[in-house]
């Protein structure tokens, strides 16, 4: 067994885990292929190896940066009803991209409105296209896409870019969470050989991506006897810029879901660049002397835009999160008459 994963195992085993997955919980479909059309995704399907293949380079500096929830969480999970995205769904989203191509309009969303599950990932961003050519040593990629797009362009950018990947996923996943976190579950199983194959052609500079998704800060609260398992982004996944720097990263690449600039040279800004949780971590970066762009996923050409830190934003505030007692985030919301939660 992997020495870092045994060390996670017996941290988690300490705890007890507030995630009740009851019986028959599912994630994807078992029956369904994965990209390569194979069922070659049953190698993953336990914690460890998906935690791997979807992680950094053994010994590489971004190990500590990976987040373990999700990933721990598929060993509670009933595994004969666990499998990639289903058939279905995929063949749904290839039509309606085609539908939006032959209408001549962006696939992506390029208005200033709050991502959701229905998000269209552009053929240009999908594996098999051409990687963008600022993916080089010496750049951190933050992808932040919504949902499942998140995961699918991160398999792009590692089998076609030959980057390193880190899942920043904090969250755990339930029947009655705000988050529908086995979609990302069932996507990860999706591309797992995909990157298994691609995984001993990367290097230990190949340049790391953050995978996010930009539902992770939710629309609403939790209610009573939901599972409130919305999170953000902190210092535990956030590198500083002196650890960045001390890794050889020298520019920081936002690649959003979100931009409304008027043209490719305009500065990057508006409401959801970067996303709340990422203003204060973007600040320091630029205090820190880093370089900092913006590309919005609907630019073909991957034109790096100059970012401008936003003015006179909101401060995040994390005061309506709900941490587990696990580590990661999410806790059923208990009832106004209950003194007590499940972290």
């Amino acid at each position: 067994m992997w020495q870092q994963w045994s060390r996670i195992l017996e941290t988690l085993g300490r705890l007890r885990i507030p995630v009740r997955l009851p019986k028959g919980r599912t994630a994807g479909d078992p029956q369904a292929p994965d990209a390569r059309g194979s069922r070659e995704w049953e190698t993953f399907s336990r914690s460890e190896p998906l935690f791997q293949v979807w992680g950094p380079l053994q010994g590489s500096p971004w190990e500590p940066y990976h987040a373990i929830p999700l990933f721990a969480a598929l060993d509670w999970m009933e595994r004969r009803k666990v499998g990639p995205t289903p058939a279905a769904v995929v063949e749904a989203d290839l039509t309606r991209l085609e539908s939006v191509e032959r209408a001549g309009a962006p696939a992506a969303v390029t208005a200033s409105v709050r991502p959701d599950g229905n998000f269209l990932l552009p053929r240009h961003a999908r594996p098999g296209a051409q990687p963008p050519g600022w993916l080089e040593p010496g750049t951190l990629c933050v992808l932040d896409l919504p949902g499942r797009a998140a995961v699918e362009a991160a398999a792009w950018l590692v089998a076609d870019g030959e980057a390193q990947p880190v899942c920043t996923f904090d969250h755990w996943p339930h029947p009655k969470a705000l988050l529908p976190a086995d979609v990302i579950v069932a996507e990860l199983l999706r591309w797992a050989s995909s990157l298994a194959e691609v995984r001993g052609r990367l290097t230990a500079d190949a340049p790391p991506i953050w995978i996010c998704d930009a539902m992770r800060l939710g629309t609403r609260k939790g209610r009573p006897g939901e599972f409130d398992n919305r999170y953000y982004l902190d210092d535990s996944i956030l590198p500083t810029p002196r650890v960045l720097a001390g890794a050889g990263i020298g520019r920081v690449v936002y690649l959003g879901w979100a931009g409304d600039e008027e043209g490719p040279d305009a500065p990057a800004q508006g409401p959801h660049v970067p996303l709340a949780d990422l203003v204060e971590w973007f600040t320091e970066l630029l205090t820190g002397g880093l370089e900092i762009h913006h590309v919005p996923i609907w630019d073909p050409e991957f034109r790096l835009r100059p970012f401008q830190a936003p003015a006179r934003r909101p401060a995040f505030s994390t005061k309506d999160y709900r941490r587990s007692a696990a580590g990661g985030f999410g806790t059923e919301v208990p009832e106004p008459s209950s003194s007590g939660s499940s972290g």
